[in-house]
């Protein structure tokens, strides 16, 4: 793989293009029948769709002194080879710039900006696409206090922005003040505590008002070893959650864990670890908004790579997702049939798949990916069964 050089600025173009079939495209759609006794019930359906997803990309990289700068560019086309769902083709763009500035030794501030226009497929076939933009800054400096501390404070602001009248809503701004202070117990292993102080804001429906206040303490483990057996970070603790609205500040302190863990079993084999649990909000374009405004998640995963050949590796993986939503708030959406429930949404999920990855060339990429996800749910409309089969060629140049 030779890239383009002018000087010391790196181009690295590169292109995708993958081939995705699935049974169940749409795993949420159903429709209202009536029986002989005059009774609403509801009917799982099940759309088979193939897509053809291209995805080209560029990439500069131009290194200044001690100093980096990255530009990329990417584009996501997703093309339907149904004719009924060519309605659903779109086009998204994703444009990251990265700068990393060592002022000192000791002192380093990276500052990331995130631009993404996107065409969102819907959750039904029978609702329209919607489209939306968004951005985010982040400025993280990172300081060395002498050879074993080593502190971070991190300020990111976002914001989503959607096109549609009807989902304007949907509108947010995010601030995030992030710091924490890690000490070194063993060479490449750091313990410390991280706080992190979120607001955000909602453009809500009139009567509603979903905005709140999150602070993060978290105890953290950081392996900072890429070449070595075991590298990741742990971080747990707890999260407090303070909504405007005060009849929503109930039962909102509660454990949350984020964890990301590679450990090299051999030269060949390599098991990853990776686990969440946070309080995640929906979206009033989605169905799950009609489940109320936030929902808490709790997911475990764990893989296993192993290199066969040089050019040939395999991959296995299974993970487990649980969300509880934390209101009531499904009446009336498909008649008579949820309004039978008066409970707080709770799904379960559980994903099994393999993938193996052929690297013909250093430019030249083929793989095959297998997934199934078994979602089960109370309400049993949210409830469904996948089967997702992919191919894959990259080219790198």
């Amino acid at each position: 793989m030779g890239n383009i050089h002018i000087e010391s600025l790196k181009i690295m173009p590169s292109f995708t293009i993958t081939r995705e079939y699935t049974d169940n495209y749409f795993p949420r759609d159903f429709k209202i029948v009536v029986d002989q006794n005059g009774n609403e019930k509801f009917v799982k359906l099940k759309k088979s769709a193939s897509v053809i997803k291209l995805q080209p990309s560029l990439q500069l990289y131009l290194p200044f002194r001690q100093n980096d700068f990255m530009l990329s560019y990417q584009m996501r086309s997703l093309r339907f080879q149904n004719q009924d769902l060519q309605k659903f083709d779109s086009d998204s763009h994703y444009i990251t710039s990265n700068l990393k500035w060592h002022f000192f030794p000791n002192l380093t501030t990276e500052i990331k900006d995130k631009l993404n226009y996107s065409e969102s497929i819907p959750d039904h076939i029978n609702t329209i696409m919607y489209n939306w933009y968004g951005n985010e800054v982040s400025v993280l400096t990172s300081y060395e206090l002498g050879r074993r501390y080593k502190s971070e404070l991190e300020v990111t602001r976002s914001y989503t922005r959607y096109k549609q009248d009807v989902f304007q809503p949907d509108n947010d701004d995010d601030l995030s003040i992030r710091s924490s202070i890690l000490y070194q117990v063993m060479p490449k292993t750091f313990v410390g505590v991280e706080y992190t102080h979120e607001r955000y804001n909602r453009k809500d429906l009139p009567g509603e008002d979903s905005d709140y206040n999150s602070q993060d303490y978290w105890f953290v483990t950081s392996f900072d070893d890429p070449e070595g057996r075991l590298n990741g970070k742990l971080r747990g603790g707890t999260t407090k959650i303070k909504y405007d609205d005060e009849t929503l500040n109930t039962g909102n302190s509660f454990f949350t864990f984020n964890g990301d863990l590679t450990f090299k079993k051999s030269k060949y084999t390599t098991i990853q670890f990776t686990g969440m649990r946070a309080q995640v909000n929906t979206s009033l374009h989605t169905e799950d908004a009609f489940y109320g405004s936030s929902f808490k998640t709790t997911m475990l995963g764990l893989e296993l790579t192993h290199k066969f050949t040089y050019k040939i590796s395999g991959t296995v993986g299974f993970s487990y997702n649980e969300l509880k939503f934390n209101s009531q708030g499904a009446s009336g959406i498909i008649g008579g049939i949820i309004e039978q429930f008066n409970l707080n949404r709770q799904d379960t999920a559980k994903t099994w798949g393999g993938e193996l990855d052929y690297q013909m060339r250093d430019w030249l990429g083929f793989k095959v990916r297998y997934s199934y996800v078994d979602h089960k749910s109370n309400f049993p409309n949210e409830a469904f069964k996948k089967n997702l089969f992919i191919t894959e060629i990259s080219l790198k140049f």
